[in-house]
C-alpha cells in the first residue's frame, strides 16, 4: 500500500456515485460508501471508474494527489457536475 494510502486510511470513506447525477443519485438510494481499502482493490484490480479528488488544493498539498484522479475541489463541484461523464461508475474521494 503506497505511503499516501497509508496516511489517509482511518475512518475516511469514498461515496460512489453511479451513472445517474449526484441529485438523482441521492434521491433514488445509488449512493454506496466504501471503505479506503476497497478503493485501493478497486485500483489494483484495474476496475473502470472516474475518481475525482473533491480535496481543497491545500490538502493535495499536504497529502498528496491521487495518482489518475481529476482534481474538483467540494466547492466547485456542483458547478462542474455538467462536465463530468455520467456513462462511467463515479466514486468521489
Amino acid at each position: 500500500m503506497s505511503q499516501l494510502w497509508t496516511g489517509i486510511i482511518g475512518s475516511i470513506l469514498i461515496t460512489i456515485i453511479g451513472v445517474a447525477g449526484l441529485a438523482q443519485a441521492q434521491e433514488s438510494g445509488e449512493i454506496e460508501r466504501i471503505a479506503i481499502s476497497t478503493l485501493n482493490d478497486k485500483l489494483e484490480r484495474g476496475d473502470t471508474f472516474l475518481l475525482i479528488d473533491v480535496r481543497e488544493d491545500w490538502e493535495l498539498e499536504a497529502d498528496g494527489a491521487i495518482k489518475n484522479a481529476i482534481h474538483i475541489p467540494m466547492g466547485e463541484l456542483e458547478a462542474r457536475m455538467p462536465d463530468i461523464p455520467k456513462d462511467i461508475e463515479l466514486v468521489f474521494y
